[in-house]
């Protein structure tokens, strides 16, 4: 794995060599905990500052200045938590240490030839004096194959006024012990009305297969003692739909707007989805094309129809009938929008636009914090062969594993508007000095030429002018 990400990030270096300073603005990118991977949803602010209608002028650093493999895509499911969640088996530990006299405590643990549990037991020899209630427990996390992230305890008695505090350590063999919360408390307690019940213990995800609470307290004994474990996971999807406010305007580029012609703007540019066009009469109806261009300023030939449909707002009864939203045709990013009717309207109607965001995801190579930059008019971010990457990690936690999701901060300037200005071409001075060279050989073969035609004429001249022979 660490091979595979290894050759995804030299590529990474070789195909981009910009830095943070070559983009208009950047973005910090928040993290929590550790992941081979992460994705966040594009908010308004780099719709905003990309200038490419594929968003590719973006591109993700890390804490040394490095590009990281990144793509952009959208997902098919909507954001959501599962939930793995169930009863363990408790194995109640007698405590000699208490009885009054010496007591030998064996563990007896018995498995199938596959490795399962199939019996548990603790047996115990001598007899203490006086019986005592147990501060020790084993709990068997067969089920949870993918690690827990928490506990949650219950007993039948005391139901009040009890604090209890836990030292909980993990093992895989029973033998070698790993210390996972050393002070985790659960609460019980309710006073004139109020109760105040806490009984979950949280821990860092951990796949081990036995957990130890060791009650480190001397309050009340727990009777009956129980716990279920759970696994949280976060599954990103798509984000719903966003609306956007459209602009409505006179001209764009070579058009003028008029009672048949409509036009708007979206501010940012975004890859809308879904129309929805409010007519503003009453009882009024239209048939409409929507036409939408990636440019400020389109041409003619910049228009691309991406729906049609009948628009309409009918009263009756004083209840408003209008038309619905409107699927848009799959398209880059819209920056000018354009309503074609084929018969006038009264005013412009009002135009909303739906879209979904897309999510970026990337490969955290090197350390962190990591940085989004946006918006440049030259550079654009490489085909990263990142897929292998997930396919690896899926291998390896499953076919519902998904990247961890992180969110953006604050955007802030960088090279700002120097880097949305095309770069100057540098002067081909190759190219003119070849061109200098053609046009000198040019000139001299061409006074060779003039040379000699004078001196032919002349020539022909002299002859003329000889006297006859006599």
């Amino acid at each position: 794995m660490k091979r595979l990400l290894l050759c995804v990030g030299l590529t990474a270096q070789a195909g981009m060599a910009a830095s943070p300073a070559d983009y208009a603005n950047v973005i910090p990118i928040r993290t929590s905990g550790e992941s081979a991977a992460w994705q966040f949803e594009l908010d308004s602010s780099v719709y905003a500052g990309s200038v490419d209608p594929d968003l590719r002028d973006l591109a993700v650093f890390n804490a040394a200045g490095q590009a990281v493999p990144m793509t952009i895509r959208p997902v098919e499911l909507p954001d959501s938590q599962v939930e793995q969640r169930a009863s363990v088996p408790v194995l109640a530990l007698p405590d000699g240490r208490r009885g009054g006299t010496g007591v030998d405590l064996h563990l007896v643990v018995e498995r199938d030839a596959a490795g399962r549990l199939r019996r548990l037991e603790a047996q115990s020899t001598g007899e203490p004096t006086v019986a005592v209630e147990p501060r020790e427990w084993l709990l068997d996390l067969a089920a949870f194959d993918r690690g827990i992230d928490y506990l949650e305890l219950d007993w039948d008695a005391p139901r009040d006024k009890l604090i209890a505090r836990f030292e909980v350590r993990g093992s895989n063999d029973l033998q070698r012990w790993d210390l996972l919360n050393a002070d985790a408390t659960v609460v019980m307690i309710e006073q004139d009305g109020a109760r105040i019940e806490r009984r979950n213990i949280d821990l860092s995800t951990t796949r081990l297969r036995y957990l130890r609470l060791l009650r480190t307290d001397d309050g009340l004994p727990l009777a009956g003692l129980r716990a279920e474990a759970g696994r949280t996971r976060h599954v990103a999807g798509s984000a719903r739909v966003q609306w956007l406010q459209a602009a409505s305007v006179e001209r764009l580029g070579e058009l003028d707007a008029d009672k048949t012609r409509f036009l708007y703007v979206l501010n940012p540019a975004v890859p809308a989805t879904d129309v929805k066009v409010n007519l503003s009469s009453d009882n009024a109806v239209a048939q409409l094309d929507v036409l939408a261009s990636a440019d400020e300023a389109p041409a003619s030939g910049r228009w691309v129809r991406r729906a049609r449909f009948v628009a309409f707002r009918l009263l009756q009864d004083g209840d408003v009938i209008d038309n619905g939203f409107a699927a848009l045709t799959p398209g880059p990013r819209i920056r000018s929008l354009r309503l074609d009717s084929a018969t006038p309207l009264a005013a412009p109607p009002d135009v909303v636009v739906g879209y979904r965001p897309a999510r970026l995801l990337f490969l955290a190579e090197g350390n962190g914090p990591f940085l989004l930059a946006v918006g440049s008019a030259s550079e654009r971010y490489p085909d990263y062969p990142i897929e292998p990457a997930l396919v690896s990690l899926r291998s390896r936690f499953g076919p519902e594993w998904q990247p961890a999701v992180a969110d953006l901060g604050d955007s802030r300037a960088s090279a700002g508007a120097k880097a949305l200005r095309p770069a100057q071409q540098p002067v081909n001075w190759k190219r003119w000095l070849l061109w200098s060279v053609l046009i000198g050989a040019a000139a001299v073969v061409g006074g060779i030429a003039i040379s000699l035609l004078r001196g032919s004429g002349e020539g022909r001249g002299e002859e003329r002018q000889q006297p006859p022979e006599e």
